[in-house]
């Protein structure tokens, strides 16, 4: 029998699933023709099947160095580097498969996957085209091309694509997914839950959809409804990051979860790390310090407010500082960033595994994460402890809960000793004078006088999220207006342009009996709109409980309108209060819903007082730790020496 019967038995073995035999069979040909590249094709195949990738990359890498033109050699070889998480690898060799054969469907749709996967979404888009261009109505082509366009913010032709590929296959539940979210981008919120529920209907067990269908509801103003839908992604699949951090991050909206709650739930889904590892840092307690920062944030973003007073003052005679960025997309607040940093690395697109090297690879004393479990963080990397000291700070307002995070940056008025040392996993440090410092827009407008003089009625406003706007908030505010006749409430937020939001959140105002006509609602206003100049609309600012607002408080000073606050029973609680104690505005700090109300209103009966604040605000904000930039970096780098002589200790 000639070698081509043999190897065509062994093919005929392997298509009816007797590996081992067929295996035999591909050995007999190797055994007379050690170079025979179909075999050794043929076997690593084999091997990719029972799960050794490795052995599969060897077998295959070695048929195409005998035979390096055949396309399907390098496709199947994407295939095991796809395997091995090697998306660089895998997109190589896709390439190389389309290079050789230009029609191969196939090598394009997974070039175009592995490409949008791996963080690179235009060129996916690019794959993905060929692979249209190859079969116009494949479905899952078309997929992934409404995922990639999503991602670089063409959520339209996101929504015309996805429609493209449910029409196609109506029961491809992914491509229902991406509708959904599609849908929510563009702002067609109650379309988008009802395509998210399409695809649950048609798997009910898809945790990804579980996960976006709470995306939805969190953007329809159902916040129960949505932490719902993100623990049962968590049931389905306990290792989604997705679904933990917005089940974590929610939490903190819930105003019926307390400390104690936040903590166990924290513990429990914290990502398990490798606190115990070995490094071989200079244990010298005086030497210059490399210090990295981890953010999805290093861009026009409220944290980039507070990032900027300390990346430009930091003493970089004894501190190397180095930034790692987590976004697809950089602006002009990027750029400036990183020209106050001495290193910048890219970790978008890059597994926790790669980018804990690259911070082991730098050396990195003391890694800082200022994202938490926040959209874009980078928890996982931290979870492998590639630096001696891991610290939290800014981005997420309660504990990490996890072993690896070894301290949490607060104050003293945000989590007084005691409780809150019982309720982090991380040890906590508490900076004098508060652990935030804030550089207000260069573009922010002048303080506009008090509306009231001109209108004639207080109005009383809040910029926060909407999530953070409970019931619990519903019934103060609406208290507060009925005690102050004729006065209005202007709210402005993602999602309240949104007829669905708009319509509940009146809604509970008038079970309150507030009329609808006392309330305005406005959309998020972009940058380039100046978002500021609309406190210029209002008197007094009321702040939301127990996620206090953090920005929308400095901004609302920054603008001259006094904030309300109350001071709660956890962090997110009382940010409000460690930043009104700090600002030194003489501003009263309440600790009941019935005092916040009594203020708000006494605030609204003191026109002279309203007046004098909005002429003194700016310059007690800028004598004050608040603005304080070069005194903030001292006081950050002081705590970044003091922990390190601990761990040389």
């Amino acid at each position: 029998m000639d070698l081509g019967e043999i190897l065509n038995e062994g093919l005929d073995l392997h298509q009816a699933g007797k590996l081992d035999q067929a295996e035999q069979k591909y050995r007999q040909v190797l055994d007379q023709e050690p170079g025979n590249q179909d075999a050794l094709h043929f076997l690593g195949l084999i091997s990719h099947q029972r799960g050794d990738v490795a052995a599969a990359a060897d077998l295959i890498g070695r048929a195409i160095q005998i035979d390096e033109a055949r396309a399907t050699f390098h496709y199947n070889l994407g295939t095991v580097r796809t395997a091995m998480k090697d998306d660089t690898g895998a997109a190589a060799c896709y390439r190389r498969a389309l290079e050789l054969a230009p029609d191969n469907f196939d090598a394009a749709y997974s070039l175009g996957t592995v490409l949008g996967q791996g963080g690179k979404p235009a060129e996916a888009l690019q794959a993905l085209e060929i692979a249209l261009g190859i079969d116009p109505g494949d479905a899952r082509s078309l997929t992934a091309k409404s995922a990639v366009l999503e991602t670089l913010g063409r959520s339209g032709e996101a929504v015309a694509a996805a429609r493209l590929a449910t029409e196609s296959d109506a029961g491809l539940f992914v491509a229902w997914t991406n509708l959904g979210t599609a849908l929510g981008s563009t702002g067609q919120l109650t379309e988008a839950e009802a395509a998210h529920r399409r695809a649950l209907q048609i798997n009910p067990d898809y945790a990804t959809g579980h996960y976006n269908l709470g995306n939805a509801l969190n953007n329809l103003w159902r916040g129960p409804e949505a932490r719902a839908a993100f623990r049962r992604a968590l049931e389905i699949d306990p290792n989604s990051a997705s679904a933990r951090g917005n089940h974590l991050m929610n939490l903190i909206y819930d105003e019926d979860a307390d400390e104690a709650r936040l903590f166990e739930e924290h513990q429990k889904w914290a990502a398990a790390g490798t606190p115990n590892a070995t490094f071989e840092n200079g244990a010298e307690p005086e030497r210059r310090l490399r210090i990295g920062y981890v953010s999805p944030d290093f861009r026009t973003h409220s944290c980039a407010y507070f990032l900027a007073p300390l990346f430009t003052n930091h003493d970089k005679g004894a501190f190397e500082v180095f930034a790692y960025a987590n976004h697809a997309r950089s602006d002009d607040v990027t750029e400036t960033l990183r020209a106050t940093v001495d290193h910048w690395r890219e970790l978008q697109g890059t597994d926790d595994q790669i980018a804990a090297g690259m911070v082991a690879a730098d050396n990195i004393d003391i890694l800082v994460d200022l994202a938490g479990y926040s959209r874009g963080g980078r928890l996982g990397v931290f979870a492998k402890r590639p630096a001696p000291v891991q610290i939290t700070w800014l981005g997420y307002a309660a504990t990490t809960g996890m072993a690896a995070m070894d301290y949490r940056i607060s104050d003293e008025i945000a989590d007084p000793e005691g409780a809150a040392d019982r309720l982090h996993s991380e040890t906590l440090i508490r900076l004098q004078g508060g652990f935030h410092c804030y550089q207000p827009p260069a573009q922010a407008p002048d303080v506009a006088p008090p509306p009231m003089q001109t209108n004639g009625h207080i109005t009383f406003a809040s910029f926060n999220n909407p999530a953070k706007i409970n019931q619990a908030v519903i019934k103060v505010w609406a208290a507060t207006l009925t005690a102050v006749p004729n006065s209005r409430l202007l709210l402005k937020g993602r999602g309240l342009e949104q007829a669905p939001v708009r319509d509940r959140l009146l809604a509970a105002f008038a079970a309150e009996g507030v009329a609808t006509s006392r309330i305005e609602t406005l959309a998020w206003v972009p940058r380039d709109q100046s978002p500021l100049s609309v406190y210029g609309r209002a008197d007094i600012a009321l702040d939301t409980f127990p996620y206090n607002g953090t920005t929308t408080t400095l901004e609302a000073l920054w603008m001259g309108l006094p904030v309300v606050t109350l001071a709660g029973q956890r962090h997110s609680a009382r940010v409000g209060a460690s930043l009104l104690a700090h600002a030194g505005l003489g501003l009263e700090i309440p600790e009941t819903a019935e005092s916040y109300g009594q203020l708000a209103a006494a605030l609204a009966g003191a026109p002279e007082r309203l007046a004098a604040f909005r002429n003194s605000v700016r310059g007690t904000l800028k004598a004050s730790p608040l603005m304080d930039g070069p005194g903030f970096a001292a006081k950050m780098e002081a705590a970044y020496r003091d922990v390190w002589r601990r761990w040389c200790r």
